[in-house]
């Protein structure tokens, strides 16, 4: 089977293989054959909390973060080897696609008929956004349950994606003027099973663009790139082990948002586990770790740890944080 492609793959499109079973797409740049995907849905039996058209659906991962991507996916979906990322990714193979699923595309369908009162908080967050930014419905897509028309109005959320590095920035001018969900001490706790993290650090920690509050509906905005990717095999990232240092960000970068998250070393202030001559040589931090995009994106003094890897062919070393072989993290340093 070959799906006709309206643009090329982005982050957070969803997609649908012949088995009904939904995947999320991560990131922007893939193998030719195959996509780089999380299972998130598969059909259930009975009644479900996502159904579409009679079609019951049940959730495959417990919560988000890469320790639960590699503890609860590995029972549903197989991981391959990828020679360019140098790790093991959720992979999901082309010509077994049914059915590719577009954010902006969804996005206008909700303009043009809303059904339910999801999709009208859909309508007020945007109407919000237009009065204090200069985006339009055209920078902007919907994904998760609401794309696939899986969702639940009672249970479920918004996730919007917002187009492009000089939209995110706009965004970001604006966010204040939206209401937020308060994070109660049990979701805290929540996240600090998942991250490892102390729940003090991660109320610090929480971008301000996640739990919206819109009609009562949570929504949760997300950062996509659509600019062309590299590609495939353009450059090769080689793993030289666990490192932990205290290094001085850049902030401002958009693509600081976006995913992965990368963001500039001005330098590195401390080494407190590695190779000291290696950490000089740190250029980027790379996070695929969605939680810590803010931290990177304001900058400072931030402590970070993950895997150090050498760029070939450029001979450049980065920082990565959210990998399978070490989760890391980006905190504030004090």
């Amino acid at each position: 089977m070959v799906i006709l492609m309206l643009r090329h793959p982005m982050d957070h499109d969803i997609v649908e293989d012949i088995n009904n079973r939904i995947y999320v797409v991560v990131g922007n740049q893939h193998p030719p054959n195959g996509l780089i995907a999380y299972l998130k849905y598969i059909p259930g039996n009975g009644a479900g909390i996502w159904v579409r058209q009679g079609m019951p659906f049940k959730r495959v991962l417990k919560a988000y973060g890469v320790k639960s991507l590699h503890t609860y996916l590995p029972r549903h979906q197989e991981f391959v080897y990828d020679p360019v990322l140098n790790s093991y990714v959720p992979m999901v193979n082309k010509s077994s696609i049914l059915k590719y699923y577009y954010p902006e595309i969804r996005l206008h369908e909700i303009l043009s008929r809303v059904d339910d009162e999801l999709e009208f908080s859909v309508i007020e967050f945007i109407d919000i956004l237009r009065k204090h930014s200069r985006l339009s419905v055209n920078d902007l897509g919907i994904t998760g349950s609401l794309l696939t028309k899986t969702h639940n109005v009672n249970v479920s959320d918004v996730d919007m994606v917002i187009y492009g590095c000089n939209n995110a920035l706009e965004f970001m001018d604006c966010v204040s003027y939206f209401d937020k969900a308060k994070l109660t001490y049990e979701d805290l706790v929540k996240q600090s099973n998942t991250y490892g993290l102390d729940v003090d650090t991660l109320a610090r920690i929480n971008p301000p663009y996640k739990r919206i509050l819109v009609r009562g509906k949570e929504v949760n905005v997300i950062f996509v790139d659509n600019s062309p990717p590299p590609r495939y095999g353009s450059r090769i990232y080689v793993n030289l082990g666990v490192m932990e240092v205290v290094a001085e960000v850049i902030g401002g970068n958009c693509r600081s948002l976006m995913y992965p998250s990368i963001a500039e070393v001005s330098r590195i202030k401390d080494v407190i586990l590695g190779d000291s001559s290696l950490a000089r040589l740190i250029k980027y931090v790379v996070s695929y770790e969605g939680l810590y995009s803010y931290q990177l994106f304001l900058g400072g003094n931030l402590r970070i740890r993950g895997l150090i890897q050498m760029v070939i062919p450029d001979h450049e070393y980065q920082l990565l944080v959210g990998g399978i072989e070490e989760p890391g993290y980006v905190i504030p340093r004090d």
